[in-house]
């Protein structure tokens, strides 16, 4: 019994391990009465930042990504912001994820703007274009800047050390077996 409960944890473990993949999308521009370049990434971890380019309204930004959303169907995100309260109610669909962001732009900061993207793949290349929502606090209160970037995925390698204790251990339990194999005769 026990080594039928070990041979399982074995395999559990080596059947679990692998790489994790994490979708990761460079922010490529800014549609916001006109084109604007970006740089910077966003992530599946609700991590990431991105900039501007090239001056909007004579100033540079600065967006962090604070929150992500891939649930099809209804999403809400809300808080407060030292603009006033937002709450977004919206729905995605099985080509769309959503980033929260906060913008730091001139004076203002922690601007709250959603992010809504659709992606023709969420494989390495794909690409995905913004749609814009409606922001709920000023300074741009109304206005629905949108975003596009290119996916790439960025797998997370399970360290070497946990293939080698797996072989080992399953070494171990050959070899347990042998001997007793061997000490029955």
């Amino acid at each position: 019994m026990k080594r039928t409960s070990l041979a399982s944890a074995i395999a559990l473990s080596l059947g679990t391990a692998g790489s994790a993949s994490a979708l990761t999308v460079s922010i490529t521009r800014m549609n916001f009465n006109g084109l604007y370049g970006v740089s910077g990434q966003v992530s599946s971890a609700g991590t990431g930042s991105f900039t501007s380019l090239t001056a909007f309204f004579g100033q540079h930004w600065t967006a962090t990504a604070t929150t992500f959303f891939s649930t099809t169907g209804s999403n809400t995100w809300a808080g407060t912001a030292p603009t006033g309260f937002y709450r977004y109610n919206f729905s995605l669909t099985s080509s769309q994820v959503a980033w929260g962001t906060q913008f730091d732009w001139n004076m203002s900061s922690t601007i709250p703007v959603l992010n809504i993207m659709t992606c023709t793949s969420f494989a390495p290349g794909g690409s995905c274009t913004g749609t814009g929502t409606p922001m709920q606090t000023p300074p741009f209160q109304g206005q629905a800047p949108s975003f596009d970037g290119i996916v790439s995925n960025a797998s997370v390698p399970i360290p070497a050390a946990v293939w080698l204790m797996g072989t080992g251990l399953i070494s171990l339990v050959g070899v347990g077996r042998f001997r007793k194999r061997w000490h029955g005769r």
